[in-house]
């Protein structure tokens, strides 16, 4: 990693993905001895992704709602400069097709929606996510379990897997009293007949790489007696290999 990087670029991919999978993340959160092993492989992870020199990722993201499905497959690549990330998408109610790539290249933002790239100001520093370190730890305790198995072969390599549960509904409930509505007593998601099931989450870490290497996220939420299903697949696809981001330019 060259000296001259910005701690900035190593973590944005992170706080990306962070925002699919940060339910996940939340596994750590558990007591149990299984809890605090993951919690120690999850930052080691998270310090892994961070010395990379360039990365690039692949997954998919299906919804189904009254019978329909829909899909999402998005890409990504990380380099020293800057962060490029696509997303495509198939059989959207009322909406049919369409992509989207984001670009973070020599301190622009740039989106590209079909039409041409278009350029704003980047942003500066690491950023925030809203939710302070000590709202998470607050959030933790919605988690119901947590599973740990280390030296696991799976496609050829070594992997410790972490699964657990997550009481959705709660969880859901509890980050309500974290935004705007915070002291009002929150809001009650079930009396607008809104309801959550548990989320369901299996990651894999690499034993030799320490990176999270893949990650499934499964829920259901039920919106006025009616169902939908979440599933969100992640796949790390290489690391430190040469990576060229599109150049928006021409």
């Amino acid at each position: 990693m060259q000296s001259s990087r910005s701690p900035a670029d190593a973590r944005c991919v992170t706080r990306l993905l962070a925002t699919m999978v940060g339910a996940a993340l939340l596994l750590a959160g558990c007591s149990t001895a299984e809890g605090q092993r993951a919690q120690a492989l999850l930052q080691e992870a998270e310090s892994a992704q961070a010395r990379l020199a360039s990365s690039t990722f692949e997954g998919t993201m299906l919804f189904s709602f009254q019978g329909e499905q829909s899909s999402m497959r998005f890409r990504g690549a990380t380099s020293k400069h800057g962060e490029w990330f696509s997303l495509t998408a198939s059989g959207v109610p009322d909406v049919g097709n369409l992509s989207m790539q984001m670009l973070r290249r020599d301190g622009r933002m740039w989106t590209n929606f079909g039409g041409g790239w278009q350029s704003s100001s980047a942003p500066t520093g690491t950023g925030s996510s809203g939710i302070s370190a000590t709202a998470f730890q607050e959030l933790a305790r919605y988690v119901k379990d947590v599973r740990v198995a280390e030296h696991q072969l799976v496609a050829g390599k070594l992997v410790t897997t972490i699964g657990g549960d997550i009481d959705t509904q709660a969880m859901v409930g509890a980050l309500t009293n974290l935004g705007p509505l915070a002291g009002s007593g929150g809001l009650d998601l079930s009396k607008l007949g809104v309801e959550f099931d548990d989320i369901h989450a299996l990651l894999t870490i690499d034993e030799r790489t320490h990176l999270l290497d893949t990650a499934l996220i499964k829920f259901g939420v039920e919106v006025q007696g009616e169902k939908m299903q979440f599933e969100l697949r992640y796949r790390l696809t290489s690391v430190d290999e040469p990576v060229e981001l599109p150049s928006p330019t021409g």
